[in-house]
């Protein structure tokens, strides 16, 4: 179906194809990634038999499951639907043979109205199977009988929250060892398609103050929070974990496990399996315990994997630099301590990406630029080469491609990558930037709509997908957005950094001025208030007071920052001038970042025009920052 196609419409049911979202009467209705791509396909073929091998070939590609994990997903569906199965008006079964949506399906453009009735304008085109042309009376009657009908959230119930695990020991010093496994636990359960795993960072909400866990839980609209501690007392380590309920705080299910120090490694990859069996997840035994496994089977690979993960954690939160290069000496032990540690592999290669395509590297500034690319393409590659995951295989080529330039394959990659982790929100966020770079628009567009709906699914919004739509000048969306993040994370000073530009960007210029005060009094780096501070002058023509605002900003020395600051002002040349160093066979990874502003020029940089044609992208013509001093003058 082409893009512009963008919803299906069904009774009170829209589904939005793009942002891969149900609504019914306006209402989100909460679905997991296999129900969601059950409806999917019902929807593109209404009133019309879709056999039990299509649907399986169609939702599970290439895997081979059991009849009984389709009845489930249907049955997951029926129930967010509202549909009684006895009684079907949505989903009737045809016994033996499949299933068939019963009711007729509208398709609409992206600007459509949000529902149908049978009154519609006979222009709009109605899907229909078969010899049915229209409406008929029984499907009418459907409608009405599915709108009184309150559904249920399918698979509702596989959803959890992880809590940061607690330190229980005695001496108060293996924060770092709970720190790590509540990361590992996440991720292992996130690879589990259909369960709804909160991430890491959604969970510093629940550290917030003295606020119920279980309130925090129903806000962020997951049914079980995963709650742990760890105590360690020299060769043993005791890890016990108990799964609650939110709805009425019961116990589903408890469990300690008490190990010997060489046996630490199983613990995470035991608590992930056994949740997920718990929440009755549809993946079969084998796979499923092969998918959380650790990856290492040397006890101090993966404890120095852990102290990594905690360490940029503690980046994260406090801005630390030197955490990051603590981090990145942490992977550096784990993979010379295992070589086939893939994981480790990965997460040292992104320490060293980051760096050798940032200004002002923050972890490894003694080494030179090539170096540092260098050496995280050699991670890369045995990452690639040791993972026994195929589906982390793909993550780690797009990658791989990316560092030498190849965006399109890089974009490709990705794209099936996602196929198969649908929920990754970091992979969304590495897939916005590769498809700026390669010149899909469209792709762009979609992953910051992913972002934005799984990060505000998750209970912390981020502030990329807050940025995304003023990179493609939607700055009515970005206005919305903003208002909806500033919700969701009132007192994130990012999130007021991001929602000023957006504000300037809609011509909410007295709203913006109230959201400065907070940004202006926060600890944002200077650079950043600074260059809120020379928007909002700007956009109120007070162009003597963005000069001064310029000069400051040129003497923090943030690269990014001054870029921004002089289009302001509208010194294109001096902007120019700025980034021509980059323009270099090594300096494109980075200078290419700056593409996502549509303020870019790519003209102005010969070597990065000439790879970008000789890769077969089209790049966008620039166009001014809005509200610049030079238009309101």
């Amino acid at each position: 179906m082409a893009m512009s196609r963008r919803y299906l419409v069904s009774g009170p049911f829209r589904l939005d194809l793009v942002d891969e979202r149900l609504t019914r009467d306006g209402e989100a209705v909460p679905l997991g990634s296999r129900p969601l791509a059950l409806l999917r396909a019902f929807m593109e073929r209404p009133q019309t038999l879709l056999t039990k091998d299509e649907l399986t070939a169609r939702v599970w590609p290439g895997l081979a499951v059991s009849e009984s994990i389709l009845t489930t997903a249907i049955k997951d569906l029926r129930r967010a639907l509202g549909d009684d199965a006895r009684h079907p008006v949505i989903i009737g079964t045809v016994h033996g043979r499949g299933y068939r949506y019963m009711l007729p399906v509208e398709a609409q453009d992206a600007g459509s109205p949000g529902t149908s009735s049978a009154g519609r304008k006979p222009s709009r085109r109605w899907i229909v199977g078969g010899a049915l042309a229209g409406v008929t009376a029984a499907s009418l009657l459907g409608v009405a009988a599915l709108r009184r009908r309150k559904p249920i959230a399918a698979g509702a119930e596989k959803s959890v929250a992880v809590l940061p695990f607690t330190d229980l020991s005695q001496g108060g010093d293996q924060g770092w060892f709970a720190e790590g496994l509540t990361e590992e636990v996440i991720n292992g359960l996130a690879r589990t398609s259909d369960l709804r795993v909160t991430s890491q960072q959604a969970a510093t909400r629940f550290r917030e103050g003295a606020r119920d866990p279980r309130q925090v839980a129903r806000e962020i609209g997951v049914a079980n929070l995963l709650e742990g501690s760890v105590r360690r007392s020299g060769d043993r380590v005791r890890v016990t974990v108990k799964l609650v309920r939110v709805s009425d705080g019961a116990h589903v299910w408890t469990q300690t496990y008490d190990r010997r120090g060489q046996d630490v490694i199983s613990i995470q990859a035991d608590i992930a399996f056994d949740i997920a069996r718990a929440l009755k997840t549809v993946i079969e035994p084998a796979r499923l315990r092969a998918m959380v496994e650790a990856g290492t089977r040397s006890v101090d690979a993966y404890e120095a994997h852990l102290r990594g993960l905690a360490l940029e954690r503690r980046e994260s939160a406090d801005g630390d630099g030197r955490f990051l290069r603590a981090a990145g000496e942490a992977y550096e032990q784990a993979r010379r301590l295992d070589p086939r540690f893939a994981a480790a592999h990965w997460r040292a290669a992104q320490i060293w990406f980051g760096n050798s395509t940032s200004i002002n590297p923050t972890g490894y500034p003694e080494i030179d630029q090539a170096q540092r690319l260098a050496a995280a393409l050699e991670r890369l590659d045995q990452a690639i080469a040791s993972s026994p995951s195929e589906v982390d295989r793909l993550k780690y080529a797009s990658m791989a491609a990316w560092m030498r330039l190849r965006l399109r394959p890089a974009q490709r990659l990705m794209a099936r990558y996602l196929e198969a982790r649908p929920r990754d929100l970091d992979a969304w966020t590495m897939m916005a930037d590769l498809s700026a770079y390669a010149g899909e628009w469209e792709w762009f567009k979609r992953s910051s709509e992913r972002i934005h709906t799984l990060s505000m699914l998750d209970g912390l919004p981020r502030s990329r997908a807050l940025a995304a739509p003023f990179m493609y000048e939607d700055y009515a969306m970005a206005y919305r957005r903003a208002q909806q993040h500033l919700a969701g994370r009132p007192g994130d000073v990012m999130t007021y950094y991001q929602a000023h530009r957006a504000y300037i960007g809609a011509n909410r210029i007295a709203e913006a001025r109230d959201l400065l005060k907070r940004i202006s009094n926060s600890r944002i780096p200077a650079s950043s208030r600074l260059l809120a501070e020379q928007r909002q002058a700007c956009a109120e023509g007070r162009i003597a007071d963005a000069a001064v605002l310029r000069a400051k900003i040129d003497a923090t020395g943030e690269f990014g920052a001054r870029w921004i600051s002089m289009q302001m002002m509208g010194d294109d040349a001096g902007a120019e001038a700025l980034l021509k160093p980059l323009d270099t066979p090594t300096g494109l990874p980075t200078l290419m970042q700056f593409m996502i502003y549509p303020s870019f020029d790519v003209a102005a940089y010969p070597t990065l025009a000439t790879h970008l044609k000789r890769e077969g992208i089209l790049t966008r013509r620039p166009v001014p920052i809005p509200f610049s001093c030079v238009s309101v003058r």
